[in-house]
């Protein structure tokens, strides 16, 4: 419940404004339907102004969902990889037979190294990708 005022959204025109004289009203719109083409040119370049901003912000947005993509990929490969290896360590027969509790260690270990190496290889891109979308941008 709110305790604050209920104020009318609506407010009346005092008395005391006056109104616009005769032929003011028709002069307003005759000068603003004339001004339309220099509205339009202005506003065109004014707009032409902000483009090469907005593109180079895309361009750093598009890099940084790259960066976010590859940690994704990182971290969904950690997880697979933990699953496997919590499955080796609560299955009891690989305790009792060392060999498959090793090959089952160096699968996780082969797995992480790969997707490390694979994340490693993205990050090292990145910065020449954004090199080249900036010099796109730019000329």
């Amino acid at each position: 419940m709110s305790t604050a005022k209920q104020v009318s959204t609506v407010q009346a025109i005092p008395d005391s404004v006056i109104g616009f004289p005769e032929g003011v009203a028709e002069a307003t719109e005759n000068v603003a339907t004339a001004s339309q083409p220099i509205f339009n040119w202005w506003i065109h370049h004014c707009m032409d102004a902000s483009h090469p901003f907005v593109r180079l912000q895309q361009a750093w947005m598009e890099s940084v969902f790259e960066a976010i993509q590859a940690e994704t990929e990182f971290l969904n490969a950690c997880a697979t990889s933990s699953g496997k290896m919590s499955k080796c360590l609560f299955d009891v027969g690989n305790f009792q037979n060392p060999a498959s509790l090793h090959s089952c260690y160096r699968e996780v270990a082969k797995d992480m190294t790969d997707a490390h190496f694979s994340r490693l290889g993205r990050v090292a891109e990145l910065p020449e990708d954004f090199q080249q979308r900036l010099w796109e941008e730019i000329c």
